[in-house]
């Protein structure tokens, strides 16, 4: 890993910005969706609806962004968009901020309205989220070497996971004493943070050769014009074989995840009471992918992409139904943390294969469309959530465990997948 460093230091200061940027979206996210429980809409009938509708909406802003976020990140250049759109998150998070410190003195008939505005502020951040990660995978993947690069994500994707282990863990804390402005302030800092490593990144990647331009017109790749650089993504992601084959395990997973993620946040909340703890939670979960990240490239070198992907499949479905059935808290957490464990060593070979199979002037934007493709079943996904957790009667289980067993069954057809699909024994993560 030293030697990995020697040809370009700014893998350091892009991994200071991918920890910040995970801090500011893991934080902004969990304060949120705790001050709509536990603040906004206390006391107000089926606010697993209004949470619903959050989500939705919020899957929705990162589908429309992901279509055209990769391509435009080429065509504008990706340092100035990624600056762009943290500029664009920081002006919407404190917009944010200014309607949280008003909801404490507002009557109830006016906080659907602050409900709406929020949502709408949301959208506009998520869908800057949703540029950054495009845009940095193919920056990565041009200033890196083949033979390094799954070594680069892991250890990139171990960063940003330590911030968003911090994030959660933070907000947690926070809302739990009700200091919601506060703790969001400090996700504009983050994201100024991100500005400063962004800029001296691209003076230093210009300076020292590994990266020639910014500006799109002195791409050729990129001259044809957005649309059709777009259109050349979203080819490029129906057509590929590899992309085919491992479709169901994107759109299955989307699925089973946005049923975690909207049944968690109820299930600390109505069942567990503990806000802290759902902060807590999170951060196990964050604090499992970064380990697993850590041993992922030794792990892949060792076993098949098949036999690793079966493996981490039926773990996940045991990790899974201890999380529906934790008595407590702790118990949450520690099944939290072994779900995102089993579930994360497979994600630094999982991207390696999708970056591999495609051109390297095509990855930012084959990469957007498959985070567009994931958002738009997410999107989906949570009114059906919904209504099953509206509808859920099993004797002597919450609704919200029924909802995560739902989950865990999802995982186990993925197991199926990997155990009669003959197509994914020729897929190699190198």
């Amino acid at each position: 890993m030293t030697n990995l460093f020697k040809p370009y230091r700014g893998y350091l200061r892009l991994a200071a910005s991918d920890f910040l940027s995970n801090y500011a979206t893991t934080l902004a996210s969990t304060t949120i969706q705790l001050w709509l429980l536990n603040s906004l809409f206390i006391g107000f009938q089926q606010s697993s609806h209004y949470l619903s509708l959050y989500l939705t909406l919020t899957a929705i802003s990162e589908l429309v962004a992901g279509l055209f976020s990769g391509a435009l990140a080429e065509h504008v250049g990706i340092f100035r968009t990624t600056v762009a759109a943290c500029l664009a998150r920081m002006i919407a998070g404190l917009c944010i901020i200014a309607i949280v410190s008003v909801s404490f003195s507002t009557p109830s008939a006016n906080k659907l309205l602050l409900f709406w505005c929020v949502c709408i502020l949301v959208m506009v951040t998520t869908a800057c989220d949703t540029f950054y990660f495009p845009a940095i995978t193919s920056f990565v993947n041009r200033v890196t070497k083949n033979d390094d690069l799954i070594n680069v994500l892991s250890l990139l994707r171990f960063t940003s996971l330590m911030g968003t282990l911090v994030g959660p863990a933070v907000a947690g804390f926070a809302s739990s004493k009700y200091l919601y402005i506060p703790i969001l302030f400090t996700e504009t800092i983050a994201l100024a943070g991100i500005i400063i490593f962004i800029y001296f990144i691209y003076k230093h990647a210009v300076r020292t050769g590994i990266y020639t331009s910014d500006v799109a017109d002195e791409n050729p790749e990129y001259s044809q014009g957005f649309l059709a650089t777009w259109a050349r993504g979203m080819a490029t992601f129906v057509k590929n074989q590899t992309y085919r084959t491992l479709a169901p395990f994107a759109i299955l997973e989307a699925i089973a995840s946005t049923g975690i993620s909207f049944a968690g946040v109820l299930l600390f909340s109505m069942v567990l009471h503990s806000a802290e703890g759902y902060g807590w939670y999170l951060s196990a979960m964050s604090l499992g992918y970064a380990l697993s990240y850590l041993i992922a490239p030794k792990v892949s070198s060792k076993m098949s992409f098949s036999m690793l992907l079966t493996l981490s499949h039926i773990l996940v479905t045991l990790s899974i139904i201890g999380l529906a059935l934790a008595p407590n808290a702790i118990a949450a957490a520690v099944f939290g943390f072994l779900f995102a464990f089993f579930q994360g060593v497979v994600n630094p070979p999982f991207q390696t294969v999708f970056i591999h199979a495609v051109d390297d002037n095509l990855v930012g934007q084959v990469m957007s469309v498959f985070i567009s493709v994931v958002a738009a079943i997410g999107a989906v996904s949570y009114p059906l959530w919904d209504y099953a957790y509206s509808h859920m009667t099993i004797p002597s289980l919450h609704a919200e465990s029924g909802i995560i067993v739902i989950a865990a069954l999802i995982h186990f057809i993925l197991v199926l997948i990997c155990i009669f699909d003959k197509r994914l024994r020729s897929i190699k993560a190198e």
